[in-house]
Order: C-alpha cells, then sequence, then structure tokens
C-alpha cells in the first residue's frame, strides 16, 4: 500500500515536472508562442500606421497636420540660423483657398487653368506682402515625407530658407488629380508690408476655422505631371532685410510630440520597426548566449522571420499606402522658383 503511494506521488512530481517543462518551453524565448505573438504584434503595428494615413487626411486633422509642418519648417530655419516663422491666420486664409482651388479644379500648379497666379490669394485673403512665396506637394501621406520632399529640391529649399520671410500659413485639401483622390497641401510665406512710418501693417482679422477643405468633382487634369512645385515673389516695397548677426531667435513649437507622431505614420512606424529589431537581436543574444549550436537553428529562424516580416511590411507600405511626394528636378520646372518682381 506505501508502496503504490510512493509510486502516484512520484508520477504526480513526475507530471508536474513535466506541466513546468512544457510551460517553459511554451514561453521560451523566440520560441514558437512569443514568435507567433511577436508576428501579431507588428502586424497590428502596420495595420494601425495604415489607418492613420487614412485619420490625418480628414478634415478633423487638418490643423494638425498644418501645425506639424510649421514645426518642421522652423526646425530647418533653426538649424541653418534662421529665425523660425510664425503663423498668420490670414496666410492660413490664403492657403486654403489656393488649396480648396486646386481641388475643386482638379489642377496641381501655382497658377490655374484660369490664369489665377498665387498672389492673387493673398490679395483676396487681405494679406499685403512686401515678400511672398509659395510652396505646393501633393499625394500626402506623411509630414515628414513632405517636408523632406521640400528640402531635397533647391527650389523648395530656397522658399523655407528664404531669410526674408517671417510669417507662414499651410492649408491641406482633398481632391481628385489626374483620376485619383489625393490632398493637396499648399504652404505660403510672407513678409507683411511697412507702411511709410516704418511700422509693420496690422493684419486682418479672419475666422479661427477658414474654409473646409474641398471635395472635388471630375475635372480635366492639368497637364503638368509633378507633385510639388514652388515659387517666390518679390515687391519692390523694401529692401532686404539684413542678415542676423545674433543668432535665430527660438520658434515656438506649435505642435505636440504627439501630433508629430500622428501626422507622420511613416516614419513612426520605421522607428518603432527599428526598435523591435534591436529588441529581436537581443533576445537572440540572449537564447543563444552567443553560442553557434544547431539547438539553437529554431531561435535563429525565429528572429530572421520577424525580422524578414518587419521589412516586408515597411517596404509594402512606402512603396502601396505611404506614398513618398516626389518635386522635379528639371531644369525648366525649377525655373519657376526664380524670384520675380511686379
Amino acid at each position: 500500500m506505501a508502496k503504490k503511494k510512493v509510486e502516484k506521488r512520484a508520477t504526480r512530481s513526475s507530471n508536474t515536472a513535466g506541466k513546468a517543462k512544457k510551460t517553459r518551453r511554451e514561453f521560451e524565448l523566440l520560441g514558437g508562442t512569443t514568435v507567433a505573438a511577436a508576428a501579431f504584434l507588428v502586424i497590428s503595428i502596420f495595420l494601425a500606421s495604415s489607418l492613420d494615413v487614412v485619420i490625418i487626411r480628414s478634415q478633423q486633422y487638418a490643423s494638425v497636420v498644418a501645425a506639424v509642418l510649421v514645426d518642421l519648417a522652423n526646425t530647418d530655419r533653426t538649424q541653418n540660423r534662421l529665425d523660425g516663422l510664425t503663423i498668420n491666420p490670414v496666410l492660413v486664409k490664403a492657403a486654403q483657398a489656393k488649396a480648396n482651388d486646386m481641388a475643386a479644379k482638379s489642377y496641381f500648379a501655382h497658377t490655374s487653368p484660369d490664369g489665377v497666379d498665387p498672389w492673387y490669394w493673398f490679395n483676396q485673403a487681405g494679406y499685403k506682402f512686401s515678400y511672398a512665396g509659395e510652396n505646393l506637394a501633393i499625394d500626402f501621406s506623411d509630414s515628414d515625407a513632405v517636408n523632406s520632399a521640400w528640402m531635397n529640391s533647391p527650389t523648395h529649399r530656397a522658399n523655407l530658407l528664404d531669410q526674408h520671410y517671417t510669417e507662414i500659413g499651410i492649408a491641406t485639401a482633398e481632391g481628385l488629380y489626374q483620376g485619383h483622390t489625393t490632398t493637396f497641401v499648399v504652404q505660403e510665406f510672407g513678409a507683411p508690408a511697412k507702411t511709410k512710418t516704418g511700422a509693420q501693417r496690422e493684419t486682418a482679422i479672419v475666422p479661427a476655422n477658414p474654409t473646409v477643405p474641398a471635395t472635388a468633382s471630375a475635372a480635366t487634369p492639368d497637364t503638368t505631371k509633378v507633385l510639388g512645385e514652388s515659387t517666390s515673389q518679390k515687391a519692390p516695397v523694401q529692401p532686404a532685410q539684413e542678415t542676423q548677426t545674433s543668432g535665430p531667435s527660438i520658434s515656438v513649437s506649435y505642435a505636440s510630440p504627439v501630433a508629430h507622431v500622428v501626422a507622420s505614420p511613416n516614419m513612426t512606424l520605421k522607428y518603432i520597426y527599428y526598435g523591435m529589431a534591436a529588441i529581436v537581436l537581443l533576445l537572440l543574444i540572449i537564447a543563444t548566449g552567443f553560442e553557434l549550436h544547431v539547438r539553437h537553428l529554431k531561435k535563429a529562424a525565429g528572429a530572421a522571420f520577424l525580422l524578414a516580416l518587419m521589412l516586408f511590411l515597411f517596404v509594402a507600405g512606402t512603396k502601396i499606402i505611404f506614398v513618398a511626394p516626389t518635386v522635379p528636378q528639371d531644369v525648366n520646372m525649377a525655373a519657376a522658383a526664380i524670384s520675380l518682381q511686379r
């Protein structure tokens, strides 16, 4: 009898040990369960970023995108020892009107098919300037990508880093262009005209919320097949201001860190995947103890699968979802950015 009890205890102890071993195996670093859970997380983050692209293109987030683009522009200016730009609601109104017009008439150019030039929108909004400029972009999906495209184009970069400008206004609009729905982005720069006494002219008061972005219907598209242009215009009212010698002023941040994350889904996805890839490699090192052995083959295969999955999703997202805007390198198109005098 006692022998049977001892055998039962031994069997129970063996079963308990077996279950504990099985539990450890289930939660083993880079084991089947952990790899599956990590893969689910990788895919979920990708889907969330893809959904974010749709959200930031909506009218409700237009002001968030504009604030982020202003911060990015000011960061570039500060890095180049230039004063930051302040948001002027009148320039926002001008940018919104221009964006709405492009969306409604399905064109993408500084001058509309009707022959309306950029300075018409400045005048319509009531912005009297001594210097003014305009940058355009299309197929918006990521704020960092749009700003990088502008900075990588000499003509757009010249507008962003023009020392004459002191104010900025940015707006977006949804519409059709060449048969597909897209987001138009307008970036207006300005330096207010001055009165005879030298004091800055007061800007007109406009509503806090500009015109709602337009949703355009199909129309004959403009033949210019570009994703961004820029131009600047100088009115001979005031001479060029002197170069700053005491260093740039500290610009105000218009968007929160969370807004920057939301408005740049592709950039955010990239950094999250960088962090996850580093964690996967660290877990591989811990699980193998720097030992190259055939028994670690499954762990190495699990790590390789996760890294390949992240790379595949990021590349596929960049090609299909996070379409990066481009700017023309053609000399004739770039000539549109030469400063003009009225």
